[in-house]
């Protein structure tokens, strides 16, 4: 049973008297850089149409920090390099992007786009390496050396992120270094979106793995994997407590390992009655579909035929089994997988309408050819006549129950899973909102979430107790003022953050606009509420972009610094 955990705010960190933002129109400074070769940037391919892709396209933030060195920033642009942005704070001005590592495709075959690929994702373990996904199916481990002094990269070892072929696209959620007994640990989680076959829908297939450092003179890593967990929601938050022996993980679905996703389909299996299947016609061919609940694949399946019988068995229950009403072509029967379920086809030897597919067990299967000449069927209709649904009435008000329907969303937790215990620990219910958006307060710390609390945007960070790990808490960091408030009003944002000492908060659209919010400006020159404390009042900047400037792509912050990455240009915002 999972540990019930609650949000405790912490009264200290509110303010009671604040009273909202006033806009401000003192110029916010913008110093331009321009790239030579631009952000490289997946759209969605058609196939990939439902929310989840939607959701993880639309959130994928092109610009990656150095929480070591908040300044400074990198993007992979065209030609597969990864540049490198900063901006110098004792003179003003960008520094000229640098290119510190380019990928090499020579003797890669994996390297190339295929529709399902992700974009690049970066993510720093430490002040001299980071981990580096390329969205297709391999992992790389770079040393960087000491990144103030903007050194070369070097590849130290690469790995593909599972053993599966039949999986290709991960996106990179987290990275994290651990000393575990001496030896250096690199813990990695990415996650690649499916279609489950026993649920019919789309899913987040977790895979949890590692590399370990085996031989520290000659600096071998070992690649191993350790677990895959899959989630039937979108996820809004992936990170791992420090020393890597859990995993946080937000989301609006459940979260399972496989093996026990495959029990519980094996379950519903044993519960399913097989008694009927639906089979349709025309004068040449037969289509049979299963209404058995789709599986793993066609190993799965136990199958055999001959010109006048069929056997399908699924896991040692039999599916369709029988005498066929004729001959068919036994060289062209096939079956297949269509839409996550078992479909059978059929030839027919000779044409005509079958009034029935299997022989009963009282009927023998005639050694004449039901069709020989001279013999008239009567036609029968090809296709089962669909059922009739009841039209509605359009008129008639809806019930209470049908308003609850309509409005019906999934509720939304973060979870705690354990990987010695191999089940979900912790728990924190959020309601129906998930975080507004997570961040890196602290180098080395795992990121931190915000979540509404009234009209303020709180900040929780992973509490974390070497001596009891068990006893898993989140700690009230942080809070900024109205900030719920301010980012519910934003329906066009792409990328929120905040800086480190929680300063500012920015919002940035997709499309020129960009909002930023500072809480702890002004005391509103000495306006008080009847009969109530003295006001405070925020500043608020609204920062417009040249329209050349096209998409933003990217956002990244630091003390009194915004970095934009957009499709022409970076972009440093002075705060």
């Amino acid at each position: 049973m999972a540990t019930v955990v609650d949000l405790k705010v912490d009264r200290n960190l509110l303010c009671h008297n604040f009273d909202g933002y006033k806009l401000s129109f003192d110029p916010v400074p913008i110093v331009r850089q321009d790239i030579e070769d631009k952000p490289l940037k997946y759209e969605m391919h058609e196939s990939e149409y439902s929310r989840l892709h939607t959701e993880l396209f639309a959130r994928h933030n092109l610009l990656f920090s150095d929480p070591w060195s908040r300044s400074n920033t990198y993007f992979v642009n065209t030609n597969h390099e990864v540049v490198y942005c900063s901006y110098d704070e004792i003179r003003g001005k960008a520094r000229e992007p640098l290119v510190v590592y380019k990928m090499q495709f020579e003797d890669n075959v994996d390297g190339h786009y295929k529709p399902g690929d992700y974009n690049y994702t970066l993510r720093f373990i430490s002040e001299k390496y980071c981990v580096l996904c390329d969205g297709k199916l391999n992992y790389f481990l770079l040393e960087t050396g000491d990144r103030r002094r903007h050194t070369d990269w070097r590849l130290v070892t690469q790995a593909r992120v599972t053993d599966n072929t039949e999986f290709r696209g991960f996106v990179l959620y987290d990275a994290r270094l651990d000393i575990m007994q001496e030896r250096k640990r690199i813990s990695l989680v990415s996650g690649h979106l499916t279609r489950s076959k026993s649920m019919d829908r789309y899913v987040v297939l977790l895979t949890w793995s590692y590399w370990a450092l085996e031989n520290q003179k000659a600096a071998v890593w070992k690649y191993f994997q350790r677990e895959e967990l899959q989630i039937t929601g979108g996820v809004y938050y992936c990170a791992f407590e420090p020393r890597s022996e859990s995993i946080i993980v937000c989301s609006n679905g459940q979260l399972k390992t496989t093996a026990a996703t495959r029990t519980d389909a094996l379950e519903e299996i044993d519960k399913f009655s097989f008694s009927e299947y639906f089979w349709t016609q025309t004068e040449n061919d037969i289509v049979v579909r299963l209404f058995e609940p789709a599986f793993i694949s066609l190993e799965d399946y136990e199958f055999s035929s001959s010109p006048t019988t069929v056997k399908l068995k699924l896991y040692g229950q039999t599916l369709l089994s029988g005498s066929l009403y004729a001959r068919v072509r036994d060289d062209l029967t096939s079956i297949r997988l269509e839409d996550d379920r078992a479909m059978l086809k059929m030839v027919k030897e000779k044409p005509g309408i079958w009034p029935q597919l299997i022989l009963s067990e009282d009927e023998d299967a005639d050694e004449d050819d039901p069709f020989e000449e001279g013999v008239e069927e009567e036609p029968e209709s090809s296709e089962a006549e669909p059922e009739r649904l009841p039209i509605p009435n359009l008129e008639e008000p809806l019930e209470e129950c049908d308003l609850a329907m309509a409005t019906d969303e999934e509720e939304i937790h973060m979870v705690r899973f354990n990987i010695t215990d191999s089940e979900i620990t912790h728990k924190i219910s959020l309601g129906y909102s998930p975080p507004l958006f997570t961040t890196t307060l602290r180098a080395g710390y795992p990121a931190a979430f915000a979540t509404r609390e009234g009209v303020d945007a709180a900040l929780w960070l992973q509490s974390y107790q070497p001596v009891n790990p068990s006893d898993w808490k989140v700690r009230h960091e942080g809070n900024l003022h109205a900030f719920g408030y301010v980012q519910a009003s934003k329906q066009q944002r792409k990328f929120t953050d905040c800086c480190p000492d929680l300063e500012f908060a920015v919002i940035a659209e997709a499309q020129r606009h960009v909002y930023i919010y500072k809480p702890h400006n002004e005391s509103a020159g000495g306006l008080r509420n009847r009969y109530g404390p003295q006001v405070m009042i925020g500043k608020q900047h609204l920062v417009t972009l040249d329209e050349d400037m096209g998409e933003i792509l990217g956002m990244a912050t630091a003390t009194n610094l915004i970095t934009l990455l957009t499709a022409k240009a970076v972009l440093f915002l002075q705060v």
